[in-house]
């Protein structure tokens, strides 16, 4: 019987899947809900048509259909734009969010938008030129720099091309929680830590921790993550 007042929602990055929270899912002492954005594993522009909104519904979708009243957040890398719109529309549910080398858009801005200069301006023209699947090699280095080489290959593999939408739509969300813990990710190569730190001040962290890691802590350091998620969890269930 499950005795928890809370349940967990994971939120991958751009590309990924569900999948990449297996690792860590047996770890937490909350149920948890790994959502999928649209059209997982299609290699093809099946996804090329989609609006940012079309994200957010899918993922409205998934926890709607999950039998909990309260729910922490936890976003990844571009998980933390959907995840902005997403806690909004879930304003009495979302009782704490974790950033996890998330992307945490200021009102106005867009995942985009939000990288410094001059990635900021290049990103959604090299997304028109070149679409949003990088070249093996990038994703290598980018995303699996601290993973094994059958982890890699599962990354590559899988790597699904996203809307530009998803890249460059302007996100505005009128809500801020009390409990927000943001994960810095010292390895990774995705995103580096001055931006993952203006990332957190974003989110208005209440707490920030490091975590010496590549961009997916879920799978190359699943227990060390667990440990700091649990704890976050524990403390904000025992407030309820």
């Amino acid at each position: 019987m499950d005795n928890n007042k809370i349940g967990i929602v994971c939120l991958h990055g751009a590309g990924l899947n569900s999948s990449i929270w297996n690792n860590l899912k047996p770890l937490l002492n909350f149920p948890v809900l790994a959502i999928d954005f649209p059209n997982r594993g299609n290699e093809g522009n099946s996804n090329k048509n989609l609006t940012f909104n079309d994200y957010t519904e899918s993922v409205i979708d998934q926890i709607n259909k999950w039998e909990k009243d309260k729910i922490i957040l936890a976003v990844h890398s571009i998980g933390g734009c959907v995840g902005k719109k997403v806690a909004e529309h879930f304003e009495k549910k979302i009782v704490g969010i974790i950033g996890i080398g998330a992307i945490i858009p200021l009102n106005g801005h867009s995942f985009a938008s939000s990288m410094p200069f001059p990635q900021n301006i290049l990103l959604p023209v090299l997304l028109k030129l070149f679409g949003t699947k990088p070249p093996e090699t990038a994703i290598e280095k980018e995303l699996c720099n601290d993973l094994t080489p059958k982890e890699t290959t599962q990354i590559v593999k899988h790597f699904t091309p996203e809307s530009i939408l998803l890249y460059t739509s302007k996100i505005t969300s009128k809500n801020s929680y009390s409990n927000t813990l943001y994960i810095k990710l010292s390895n990774d190569k995705s995103l580096p830590l001055d931006l993952q730190e203006k990332m957190a001040k974003n989110l208005n962290s209440s707490k920030i921790l490091t975590l010496e890691s590549g961009h997916l802590p879920m799978i190359s350091k699943a227990g060390q993550l667990s440990e700091i998620i649990n704890s976050f969890a524990d403390t904000v269930q025992k407030e309820l």
